[in-house]
């Protein structure tokens, strides 16, 4: 375990390495914070940057950084794969390239603070379900328990006041618990790249945009939007390897090919990637990706059923299931 005086504390949501593939010979990006009203350059040493954002919590009580030196380690293979595939054009895809590469897409989209977001969200709603659910009678078997006694009603009163108050507080996860989520689904994630079909697609003058959440899931036409789009459900995912590349990864198991990119597919592809930022955009200083395309406000809140979530409270508990109603039994 690192000492606390070696930490690394400067944490890259986005990895430098792949920035600097957007990025122009001194190191500089065009960075576009949504809804565009800003827009600055940034080098990629301090692009995306959260201080602390992978330390962990020993059982100690230390605080150690070898999440993001694990993180370190991958960007290094993807580096080199990335070298391989569109620098020195290999193809086909050598296999350790493709698991590099896999690898790092998993963690990529794994990583970043839309993900944490995400976490942090659905344990909150889930917490307020619980307790919108259980109302005054499960609050005051909780404070029982706590303070070995029968509490008062006033003091039953005063904590479900706080508690059904929503909208005044939010339940945030602990750092290790959300990157132990992340740890635990990056295998069957990078499973889900590698066997994807790839198609390298590369431009000679149209330029692709990337962003704070790089890796693109494209809806499956044939599914319902209220389905929602996972990794394995997505119909395509879409990964900018630097301003003139791309891969697009389609049905698993289907044959890797290579395409050279239109004017259109640049425009589509840029619109995918806009599209699904967090809060910022990032380009080479030289180049006008953006052209034509209308850029959305940053991503709040990204679960909408919360709104539904505040209006699920029963003071009392939640009512029996009427008479005559079947449950369900498989």
């Amino acid at each position: 375990m690192a000492g606390k005086d070696k930490l690394r504390r400067r944490h890259h949501i986005v990895p430098r390495f792949y920035l600097q593939r957007f990025a122009d010979q001194r190191g500089l990006l065009r960075r576009i914070v949504l809804p565009g009203n800003v827009r600055h350059s940034v080098s990629v040493t301090d692009a995306t940057v959260a201080k602390d954002f992978y330390l962990v919590e020993e059982k100690d009580g230390s605080r150690s950084d070898r999440v993001e030196r694990l993180l370190g380690d991958v960007e290094t293979e993807a580096a080199d794969a990335f070298r391989t595939v569109v620098d020195r054009r290999v193809w086909p895809i050598p296999d350790d390239a493709r698991l590099a590469i896999a690898c790092w897409a998993a963690f990529q989209i794994l990583r970043t603070t839309v993900q944490r977001q995400s976490g942090a969200e659905l344990a909150d709603m889930l917490f307020k379900l619980q307790m919108g659910a259980g109302g005054k009678p499960q609050l005051r078997s909780m404070l029982r328990k706590n303070l070995n006694r029968e509490p008062t009603e006033a003091e039953v009163e005063e904590l479900w006041t706080k508690i059904s108050d929503f909208d005044s507080y939010a339940v945030v996860p602990h750092p290790n618990s959300q990157i132990k989520t992340m740890l635990d689904l990056m295998p069957t994630a990078a499973y889900t790249f590698y066997e994807r079909g790839w198609t390298l697609i590369r431009w000679k003058r149209k330029a692709l945009v990337t962003s704070d959440h790089p890796v693109v899931l494209v809806a499956d036409p044939d599914r319902p939007q209220w389905s929602g789009v996972g990794l394995r459900t997505a119909g395509a995912i879409l990964v900018p390897l630097d301003r003139r590349a791309a891969l697009w990864m389609e049905a698993p198991k289907a044959a890797d090919e290579q395409l050279a990119g239109t004017t259109a597919m640049a425009k589509v592809y840029n619109w995918m990637i806009v599209g699904q930022a967090h809060k910022a955009l990032f380009h080479h200083p030289d180049d006008d990706p953006l052209a034509g395309i209308d850029l959305p406000e940053p991503r709040g809140r990204l679960m909408r059923a919360y709104e539904q979530v505040k209006g699920f409270v029963y003071p009392d508990g939640m009512p029996p299931i009427p008479a005559g109603v079947d449950l369900p039994t498989s």
